[in-house]
């Protein structure tokens, strides 16, 4: 990761500063993630599909079996 600067008005500055670790850490979760989506040279569907590849292969790395895995895609 590397860190970037973004001007924003004094009183969110000063809220930012003043908020809680939670907050903040949420706070760049959620910016991140809109950054990356709208910097992106992706599709929605091509970042729909990285989203899903990889929350299968979190589900494979915590133990889901092919089959519990096949039950999310039936309908």
């Amino acid at each position: 990761m590397r860190t970037i600067s973004i001007n924003v008005p004094p009183n969110v500055a000063d809220a930012f500063e003043n908020a809680d670790e939670d907050f903040k850490r949420k706070a760049e979760i959620y910016i991140n993630s809109w950054l990356s989506n709208n910097l992106s040279n992706q599709t929605a569907n091509e970042r729909l599909f990285t989203v899903m590849k990889k929350a299968t292969a979190i589900a494979k790395a915590n133990g889901f079996s092919e089959a519990e895995l096949q039950v999310f895609t039936k309908n």
